[in-house]
């Protein structure tokens, strides 16, 4: 009849073919149970996945977006115009308020500012007095002012 050799082959290949039947349906992915993402986590996803794709092709990625600055391009100024107009009456309001916190010191500085020009003006007109009583008798005397100065005892140099 058969040989024996050819009986072992032929069982063992109904046997290798209904292992591989079985492996294929035990190996078989099992479906993952898919969660669904909150809106906010698909936004971040997202997000990521793009500057991911941004990275790794800045040529079309300026490519694009010099394509849409021309088709977009007064949507896009207009845009800047208002964005620094804001910024404009931002930074207004925001100088506004630190004046009026800082009144105070302002009109202190203002008054040290005015007494300062007073005494100028005052050493002025002094110096120029000085200058036309020069031919009197009386000079005016003053203490050298690169000399230590002892009138009481007290060292200061003028």
């Amino acid at each position: 009849m058969f040989p024996q050799k050819e009986i072992d082959n032929k069982e063992f290949r109904a046997w290798n073919k209904r292992q591989r039947l079985q492996d294929i349906e035990n190996i078989k992915p099992e479906k993952k149970i898919r969660i669904k993402l909150s809106d906010e986590e698909r936004i971040i996803r997202a997000k990521e996945s793009a500057k991911l794709w941004r990275k790794h092709n800045k040529e079309r990625c300026r490519e694009l977006a010099e394509i849409n600055y021309e088709k977009n391009k007064d949507k896009i100024l207009a845009r800047k115009k208002v964005y620094r107009q804001e910024i404009k009456d931002k930074g207004r309001i925001r100088r506004k308020e630190y004046r009026y916190q800082q009144i105070d010191r302002t009109r202190q500085l203002a008054r040290i500012h005015w007494w300062r020009q007073k005494q100028k003006d005052l050493a002025l007109r002094e110096l120029k007095n000085t200058e036309e009583k020069a031919y009197n008798a009386n000079i005016f005397i003053s203490p050298p002012t690169s000399v230590p100065y002892h009138p009481l005892g007290v060292e200061k140099t003028l």
